[in-house]
């Protein structure tokens, strides 16, 4: 019989971290080879000798929501309190049947950014979590079995409407959007003659920076904080402000994630653009920046 060589099917695929099924995965694309091309001017003919100097993978890219489960969870949590956490894995592609076909494999991978979706309360999306992984080996096999998958029947998406934003003791009950945000790890890449793939380690985290927008109703308890930060100089340490956002489940009182704020403080405030004959509401431009960020509550099935 001949062999069956049809190709795989993009939307049959699974993936395990540290052998534990990662669900609600929207999507994975990465871990390729990508080389450092070097070109050696040679005369008088005008012609380039090119050669290929280092190899490296590209970043492995994962489109994660709520039930990513609680493995993946905690290994964006520790990296977020500078655990650095070194995960092995794989991606199982399959054909329309679900029978396996191929397997990539990583191995001592790290995360080195999580991107925190926007969350809007006149959007009707799903919102799922943007996050990098750089590993130091990638390994592609043949394989077989059926792909299956661990879903939790009684899990709720994340959806961007959801939420609640805290700040301090400043009212927020009207703020309508916060805009995505990414945190970053920077790697270093150890580079030794003898080896083909080096190692690599954590070398600077970058938290990012906080956009969101609140009524215009809540204008007086705002701009006096914002007063009292940039003019009267109550910026030091002590005034730094903590805050939350939480993503709600459907009911919107059950907590699903909650992601803690810790040190911010204001980086602009702004009013509203203000139109003649608009019919838009009037809201506040609020940036702020931050110390850190962690999170502090996950629920795997609400």
């Amino acid at each position: 019989m001949a062999l069956d060589t049809r190709s795989s099917t993009a939307g049959r695929f699974a993936v395990t971290v540290d052998g534990t099924a990662v669900s609600f995965l929207k999507k994975f694309e990465g871990f390729n080879y990508e080389g450092d091309i070097v070109a050696n001017d040679m005369g008088p003919q005008l012609f380039q000798s090119k050669h290929m100097a280092n190899f490296k993978y590209s970043p492995g890219k994962f489109t994660v929501g709520a039930g990513m489960g609680k493995g993946f969870w905690n290994w964006i949590k520790a990296a977020f309190e500078k655990g650095y956490v070194r995960k092995n894995g794989s991606i199982v592609s399959g054909d329309f049947d679900y029978n396996a076909r191929t397997e990539m494999s990583w191995q001592d991978g790290l995360i080195t950014s999580v991107t925190i979706p926007k969350f809007d309360a006149s959007a009707k999306d799903a919102i799922y979590l943007e996050v990098e992984v750089e590993a130091e080996r990638v390994r592609i096999a043949k394989a077989d079995g059926k792909i299956s998958g661990q879903y939790g029947t009684k899990q709720k998406a994340w959806l961007a409407p959801n939420f609640r934003l805290e700040i301090g003791g400043l009212p927020t009950d009207r703020v309508s959007t916060v805009d995505a945000m990414t945190w970053k790890c920077s790697i270093a890449t150890d580079h030794t003659g003898i080896h083909r793939e080096h190692a690599k380690v954590p070398a600077k985290v970058t938290v990012p920076d906080m956009k969101f927008t609140v009524s215009a109703a809540d204008y007086a308890p705002w701009a006096d904080a914002a007063r009292k930060w940039f003019v009267d100089g109550s910026h030091l340490e002590s005034d730094h402000m903590q805050g939350r956002i939480v993503v709600l489940g459907p009911d919107m009182k059950t907590t699903m994630a909650a992601l803690e704020l810790h040190n911010l403080g204001f980086k602009s405030f702004k009013s509203g653009a203000k139109e003649a004959n608009s019919e838009k509401v009037d809201r506040l431009e609020i940036e702020m920046y931050m110390e850190g960020l962690t999170f502090s509550e996950y629920v795997a099935d609400a």
